[in-house]
């Protein structure tokens, strides 16, 4: 082993990493989320949990991992649970771990081997598959759309730098995957997602972060599984057209009205494939 590969994993097995987990309500999935983030199979995994619903469920599971459960003594939606935890994150990166989501055992690893690449990183995230409480779901529309867009921007690289190219990756719609994102928490320490929106307040804020100096970085390996469920705040969203709103609204930050209607409206076809149980 090279000087220079022994520095790098070095780097990678001392990442000053937390995965910051959002609680909401009681979700059967929590447990299975907590657990795939301690299976990592490099380094020591931090996790902070925080809710604003707190519950006798929620700290018996916080207790029975040796985790501490912070309390957020305010509800006010999304955005704020989100930005709570990130609060809490004293460390150098960060992902949002999703409760209703499952990560690969070389997650952090192999993240964190981008970081020791690219010093300018403002954020990483990889592909995803989805899963339903009957198992791994096919590849739909929406993830086969959301790949194709990272490949016309990033091509074979790694990542890209120039606004231009981050606002590109955005434009068509977000095809970054929440959950599989790390921050370079350092870099954007007064960062906070915006409570103007709910369903695609992530998609508004890698907008902002692609505004900054600092590469993007993807990685084409499925790292993060999602879950799919009738009670997914993704699921919900659909149902009472809260993305739909809220997708025309970001499509008009990128085109005029006509045009950014015309991609809403594809948009909201694709949908039909967040229903449980459909691959198509």
């Amino acid at each position: 082993m090279t000087d220079c590969d022994e520095a790098m994993r070095h780097d990678v097995l001392n990442m000053n990493h937390v995965f910051a987990i959002p609680a909401y309500g009681r979700s059967p999935y929590l447990e299975s989320c907590i657990v795939s983030i301690l299976n990592q199979s490099q380094g020591a995994p931090r996790i902070v949990l925080g809710t604003s619903t707190p519950s006798d469920d929620l700290a018996a599971l916080a207790a029975r991992h040796r985790l501490t459960l912070h309390v957020n003594p305010e509800r006010r939606g999304i955005a704020a649970d989100w930005n709570y935890v990130l609060r809490l994150a004293d460390a150098d990166y960060v992902t949002i771990a999703h409760q209703d989501d499952v990560y690969d055992s070389e997650y952090l690893f192999r993240l964190a081997q981008v970081a020791a690449r690219h010093a300018d990183l403002i954020l990483a995230f990889s592909d995803f598959s989805e899963h339903t409480d009957l198992g791994k779901r096919a590849p739909n529309i929406n993830v086969r759309v959301k790949r194709w867009l990272c490949g016309r921007v990033f091509g074979n690289a790694e990542t890209i730098e120039s606004k231009a190219q981050k606002r590109r990756l955005l434009q068509l719609g977000n095809p970054i995957c929440c959950p599989s994102v790390m921050l370079h928490w350092r870099e954007i320490k007064n960062f906070e997602f915006s409570a103007a929106f709910r369903t695609n307040l992530d998609w508004e804020a890698w907008l902002r972060l692609a505004e900054l100096p600092g590469s993007f970085a993807y990685l084409r390996e499925a790292l993060v599984s999602k879950g799919i469920h009738p009670a997914s705040e993704t699921t919900l969203s659909i149902a009472n057209r809260a993305r739909q709103i809220e997708d025309l609204a970001m499509f008009r930050r990128f085109w005029p009205r006509p045009i950014a209607s015309l991609i809403a409206a594809a948009y909201s076809l694709g949908y039909r494939a967040n229903r449980v149980g459909t691959d198509g």
